[in-house]
């Protein structure tokens, strides 16, 4: 899964994006102040930061300046996440290479995460499944540094969490839940907001399930759904990218 490093010194502002970054299937790594984030960002070595401006010890900018003249850490997209938004802030991050400038209060925390998937080119997958154990299954198969993998596993609130979520792909276990799964994927591909959603339905039998995407056996979950997934979503297959971690279960 995507790491973010969170800097923000207000534990309260902290926990809300941490929470919902989390639910959204990324990493969390928290830092308290400029020095803590740059040594965080050394050992995390995270996909993405979100920093704030005015933090203690070393304020945003000099945050950003020393990442930006750190080889090891200048390729790391750098979010800015302030209360000062003048028209200097914004300019002065930018010029200092920051990829976008979010102000606390009027950028939404939905907009955030947004933001951030699409400047970074990562992927949501939302996962449906009756059972914790293919839960688990799923969502550690799906490890990758450009996945966002959420797993639901409420199926009567299915389908409120795929178009509330916003995913770019949705996989359907069909193994323990076929009729339930069948009438899920009717719904979804004929509901305007995600008819054109990809879905992979994991199953031993996809003759039932003509109007899907992808077929993955549920004894080739493990070889076969990350590439499935990774195809239909754009994105290059690779060993590298692949994560032993788990996704955030809904």
């Amino acid at each position: 899964m995507p790491h973010v490093l969170l800097v923000e010194d207000n534990q309260h502002i902290q926990r809300i994006y941490s929470d919902k970054l989390r639910a959204e299937g990324f990493k969390v790594t928290t830092a308290e102040d400029g020095e803590q984030g740059i040594l965080w960002a050394e050992v995390c070595s995270p996909d993405v930061i979100l920093l704030d401006i005015m933090l203690p010890k070393l304020d945003g900018f000099e945050v950003l300046k020393r990442l930006r003249a750190d080889s090891q850490l200048s390729h790391i997209p750098v979010f800015m996440l302030s209360n000062r938004s003048s028209a200097e802030d914004v300019q002065s991050a930018f010029s200092l290479g920051a990829r976008e400038f979010f102000t606390k209060g009027s950028s939404s925390l939905q907009n955030v995460v947004m933001r951030i998937r699409n400047e970074c080119g990562f992927k949501k997958l939302i996962a449906i499944t009756a059972n914790a154990e293919s839960a688990k299954s799923i969502s550690a198969a799906l490890q990758h540094r450009k996945l966002l993998c959420r797993v639901c596993t409420f199926l009567a609130e299915a389908m409120t969490t795929v178009e509330h979520g916003v995913p770019d792909l949705v996989v359907l276990d069909a193994n323990l839940a076929g009729a339930v799964v069948f009438n899920l994927l009717q719904q979804l591909k004929t509901t305007p907001a995600t008819q054109a959603l990809p879905v992979i339905i994991v199953t031993d039998e996809p003759q039932k399930f003509h109007r899907a995407d992808g077929f993955v056996a549920p004894a080739r979950i493990d070889h076969d759904l990350r590439s499935t997934a990774l195809k239909l979503v754009g994105l290059p297959d690779s060993v590298e990218a692949a994560l032993p971690e788990h996704a955030a279960v809904a």
